[in-house]
């Protein structure tokens, strides 16, 4: 697929996980590209055509961000809340300053990356909820746009792996759970296929569908331990985030109130892509440097 398909891209989250695979994809593929940082020292750890510097939490600091663009791709979003930066600022309110920029400049189309099940969870997450508005506000614009819905990332199931490596692994109610988890490099292929064929929505994962017990068991075993996996109910799991919510910020309660939601539902969709979980544990074990 040439560059044609897009013209002149714009990926803002670039120096995060994701956005860095479509930059190297759409690289790969020789198609212009800007890439969007948030500070001046990071210009130097993208490589792209092109390098803007700007906040999404000040809409000023953006002004042009999106000159002589075509696509926009944003995979901007809060995941853990280290800044105390919350979910209203950025995964909406930033994301729209985006859009208004796109639409100010005449770009073709922007492309965004939510999450599954987005309408079943934003009545009862924070993060999708936030998340979710912004959909609602990409629908409506002039723009055409390509909303995609991403099961997991593998990266998020290292967390598996990390629990692995210290003896014992918690999951919320019996696992029985499922999910197909896509590594960053695929999903930034199904991206930009989405976006090239001009569809309004796709819900994509990995290759291959796990329950969440099996995911914690491939991670002991990736691991050579003893699996020893402890189930929260989800009663006592759900309590403990609306207790949480009521008393602390929700930078803290945040993260556990997504990640309950998350494994308790079942996050399966289309399998696309080559690379295995199993495969990503490993690399995570071998020594750097």
């Amino acid at each position: 697929m040439t560059g044609d398909a897009f013209g002149r891209v714009l990926v803002t989250g670039s120096t995060g996980h994701l956005g860095g695979c479509i930059v190297a994809e759409l690289r790969r593929r020789r198609v212009w590209t800007r890439a969007l940082v948030r500070r001046e020292e990071q210009r130097t750890t993208v490589t792209a055509d092109d390098v803007f510097v700007g906040q999404v939490t000040d809409p000023h600091s953006l002004r042009h961000v999106a000159d002589d663009v075509d696509t926009v791709i944003s995979t901007i979003g809060v995941t853990r809340q280290r800044d105390g930066v919350g979910y209203e600022k950025v995964d909406y309110a930033g994301n729209l300053a985006l859009l208004r920029e796109a639409e100010a400049a005449g770009a073709r189309r922007f492309v965004y990356v939510s999450v599954l099940r987005g309408e079943t969870l934003r009545g009862r997450v924070r993060l999708v909820a936030a998340k979710e508005r912004f959909v609602d506000e990409l629908t409506a614009s002039p723009l055409r746009s390509t909303v995609i819905r991403p099961t997991g990332f593998f990266s998020d199931m290292g967390e598996f792996l990390r629990m692995a490596q210290h003896g014992r692994a918690f999951l919320i109610g019996d696992g029985r759970n499922f999910i197909n988890p896509i590594s960053g490099p695929d999903l930034a292929t199904a991206c930009l296929e989405a976006a090239a064929a001009g569809v309004a929505e796709r819900a994509v994962g990995g290759p291959d569908v796990y329950s969440y017990e099996d995911v914690a068991k491939l991670a002991f075993y990736v691991a050579d331990r003893r699996p020893r996996i402890v189930h929260v109910p989800r009663r006592l799991a759900r309590a403990a985030i609306a207790a949480a919510s009521a008393v602390t910020p929700q930078r803290v309660y945040g993260p556990a109130q997504f990640l309950v939601a998350a494994l308790t539902e079942n996050m399966v969709a289309s399998p696309f892509g080559d690379d295995h979980l199993e495969d990503y544990f490993r690399t995570q074990l071998r020594p750097r440097g």
